[in-house]
């Protein structure tokens, strides 16, 4: 995979009810000036709740006017979505569905390290990030504090939400 091509998603699991519309338009409006600008044909969710959901939900949508690029999901293990109650259950088995390719970071269930090492393995991979942070001292946090050590482009919406 073309590193320089591929963006990953992170953001908090809770987004405002009232800022999922706004949060949705920018995630698209990311999406799309990456594939023109840089050509990023690549693009990686966590598959977990709120944002990673929206994000992946948006590329699924995008490839009817972009067929060319590709949904990854990086799942940190396996029975992620156990816990999840039904209507996100659903969402979750309709992304996998969906995807172009389904990694699991770690080969067993839930693991004090497994999101982390999911996190880890997202920068790896991708030159560029869409997040969406609010609180810096949160996983989410952590996750975009490691990608700007090794030169990761971040483009973090809520900044242009809050600002």
């Amino acid at each position: 995979m073309d590193k320089l091509r591929t963006c990953f998603f992170t953001g908090h699991r809770r987004i405002a009810k009232e800022k999922i519309e706004t949060v949705k338009k920018k995630i698209t409006e990311h999406i799309e000036t990456l594939i023109i600008k840089y050509d990023v044909k690549n693009f990686i969710s966590g598959g977990a709740l709120g944002f990673d959901t929206l994000a992946a939900e948006m590329v699924i949508e995008m490839r009817e006017k972009y067929p060319h690029i590709k949904l990854l999901m990086y799942l940190p293990c396996y029975g992620q979505s156990k816990k999840w109650t039904s209507n996100y259950q659903y969402r979750y088995r309709l992304i996998i569905s969906k995807a172009d390719e389904v990694k699991f970071v770690t080969k067993e269930e839930y693991t004090e390290d497994c999101m982390k090492l999911r996190n880890l393995e997202m920068i790896k991979d991708a030159f560029f990030c869409i997040s969406f942070c609010l609180v810096s001292s949160s996983g989410t946090g952590f996750t975009i504090r490691n990608a700007e050590a090794v030169g990761t482009k971040i483009i973090n919406i809520a900044d242009d939400i809050y600002d």
